[in-house]
């Protein structure tokens, strides 16, 4: 009986151990999948019954135990009972992960596995005891890159093909890139009811960069995937960084696999193309050229890094003021600093007299009254016990949205950046503060939104730094961010593209029927229509949305779209009552989808 036990299970309990949690992780996966991939209905669950659950579990238990035998026999030292919980227990975790759509469940999910992954590196299991290839690691980052841009470009694409792609903040961009296309200047008149050039809210000339490829492919769908192969292209640099700083191949593509496929980096682009996206890459071209000290490299992505938008000074002068610090490169650091104010200024004053002024409402919570961006500046420096309650403090007076933002940003990363082995790194760090925390605009402390881009790519080159230094200490850290990455890329970005597969397929007739009657509306002539409806008419002179247009005498456009998917009874009597006729109105059977209304000449 005891050489039985040992032939089984060894001479301890760790391989029983593993092999329980094997099989209850096995059978739960079963009943999941007959429960209808279904998390949260309980009543699914219950109609599976406690005996198919016992059954299943016997079953593997028995299954495992046969296999783990068969292996020891042959290949002794083989970590067969890890392996089948590793494989097990990864495919119940990613494939609830797909019902579940919730970061906090991954996150859940990802302690279980932190315990696991901690006894198997203490017992000496499941380790990577060659390093990958090179040729290996140029593929799998191919992989990665193919997989993101299928992904993220994906869901952009189909965002404007299914028509749920709105006004703010993509109809906007898409019609500057059409000013830019005819007179090399980015007007439009859907961002602020009215002709006027984007740079007058946003200062970023990085758009003339772009505008070659726009001009040769003049389409929404040009926006969307530029702004996922920008954002894909980080890798490039991201890769090159590790291999200056000696990181091992092994690691480099783990490190790239969370810098492309953490939530801060894809759900940033949920509400469509933003100039943001060009940070991520040029700040670690940046960063990788002064590893390097290709110093003309360095200042060259920097500049280019400025002309992104007018806050982007901030990312430069902490760089600057980190170059000082760590390498005593003072002439370097003092040109990034005093190059990046003098920038701020000169597009400050662009701004200020040129357009509507830099946008120092979002620091509102450091101003009295009406003052300027100024007095927040001086708030902070003279007053840094009230800059530091404004840390956590969020819209709402409370540290939920901030602590929320934290952890989605971090976890994935596993904590890396604060592993600093040298105090003068944690000036990587204060980009984030300054722009996502210590303002109360929401959005800018939200990864659904583009304002982490930045804030990511110094957290990013941070890890680099601090895996270089610690190899050994970071090992396990590194693997947990990837766990947590690969789970809540599960939950968040896989079924969004699955949802927008399915609406494509769904409205597709709609969408032509719409998009073939917005086609029928002279060109020359200028629309007034619903958020959803502004990008595929982007390419007329004179556009307006119906929510934000104020409807005066001289403002009445020749035509007015209503989109009947949405609320649409009170912009369609709106638009009657100032005496627009019915030319047309679209159906999918009894299914109303637009109307189409004439002004009388």
């Amino acid at each position: 009986m005891s050489a039985l036990w040992t032939r089984f299970f060894g001479r301890n309990k760790e391989p029983l151990l593993f092999r329980l949690f094997a099989s209850w992780s096995f059978s739960s996966l079963v009943g999941f999948l007959l429960a209808g991939k279904s998390l949260y209905d309980l009543s699914a669950f219950r109609a599976e019954g406690l005996l198919l659950f016992v059954c299943s579990f016997a079953a593997a238990f028995c299954l495992f135990s046969l296999a783990s035998a068969f292996l020891l026999k042959k290949r002794k030292g083989f970590p067969a009972d890890a392996v089948f919980l590793f494989v097990s227990f990864g495919a119940y975790s990613f494939l609830t992960c797909l019902s579940a759509r919730d970061f906090y469940y991954a996150l859940a999910l990802s302690a279980l596995w932190a315990v696991f992954l901690w006894y198997c590196r203490k017992r000496g299991l499941l380790t990577f005891r060659r390093d990958l290839s090179k040729r290996g690691l140029l593929v799998f980052v191919a992989v990665l890159s193919a997989v993101f841009l299928l992904l993220v470009g994906g869901v952009g694409v189909l965002r404007v093909l299914t028509l749920r792609a709105p006004n703010y903040d993509f109809g906007v961009f898409v019609q500057s890139f059409e000013g830019l296309r005819r007179t090399l200047v980015p007007v439009n008149t859907v961002e602020r009811d009215g002709l006027l050039s984007h740079f007058a809210v946003h200062f970023s000339p990085i758009f003339y960069l772009f505008l070659p490829v726009y001009a040769l492919f003049p389409s929404p769908l040009t926006l969307q995937l530029g702004q996922a192969a920008a954002l894909m292209s980080a890798a490039i640099p991201f890769v090159l960084l590790c291999r200056q700083k000696n990181v091992s191949r092994t690691k480099t593509a783990a490190l790239a696999f969370v810098a492309l496929f953490a939530p801060a980096v894809y759900m940033g682009t949920n509400y469509d193309f933003h100039e943001n996206c060009f940070l991520l890459p040029l700040l670690l071209w940046m960063f990788w050229a002064y590893e390097k000290d290709a110093v003309w490299r360095m200042f060259l992505f920097g500049a280019l890094t400025l002309t992104v938008k007018e806050d982007a000074f901030i990312y430069l002068a902490f760089f600057g003021l980190y170059v000082l610090f760590d390498r005593k490169k003072y002439a370097r650091g003092l040109i990034l600093i005093l190059g990046s104010f003098a920038y701020f200024i000169f597009a400050y004053l662009w701004l200020a007299s040129a357009g509507q002024g830099v946008m120092s409402g979002r620091y509102g919570n450091f101003l009295v009254g009406d003052e300027g961006l100024m007095q927040a500046v001086k708030t902070v420096l003279t007053d840094p016990g009230f800059a530091l309650t404004q840390i956590f403090k969020d819209d709402t007076g409370a540290a939920g949205k901030k602590l929320a933002f934290l952890v989605q940003v971090f976890l994935p990363l596993g904590c890396l950046p604060f592993a600093v082995k040298h105090p003068k790194r944690l000036l990587l760090l204060f980009p984030m503060l300054l722009m996502n925390l210590l303002t109360v605009y929401p959005y800018q402390y939200d990864v659904g939104f583009q304002y982490a881009f930045g804030s990511f790519a110094f957290l990013m080159y941070l890890s680099v730094l601090n895996v270089s230094d610690a190899p050994e200490k970071t090992g396990l850290p590194l693997c947990l961010g990837c766990v947590l990455t690969l789970l809540a890329s599960a939950a968040l970005l896989l079924p969004t593209a699955r949802d927008y597969l399915t609406l494509r397929r769904e409205t597709r007739g709609q969408c032509g029927l719409i998009t073939e009657a917005l086609a029928g509306i002279p060109e020359e002539d200028g629309v007034t229509a619903s958020t959803m409806l502004i990008p595929p008419l982007c390419g007329r002179e004179e556009l307006y949305e119906v929510f934000y247009h104020k409807l005066t005498p001289d403002s009445l456009t020749p035509w007015a779209v209503i989109d009947c998917r949405y609320d649409y009874e009170q912009p369609l009597s709106l638009y009657k009552a100032w005496g627009y006729t019915v030319e047309k109105e679209v159906f999918d059977g009894d299914t109303p989808l637009i109307v189409i209304l004439k002004r009388p000449d």
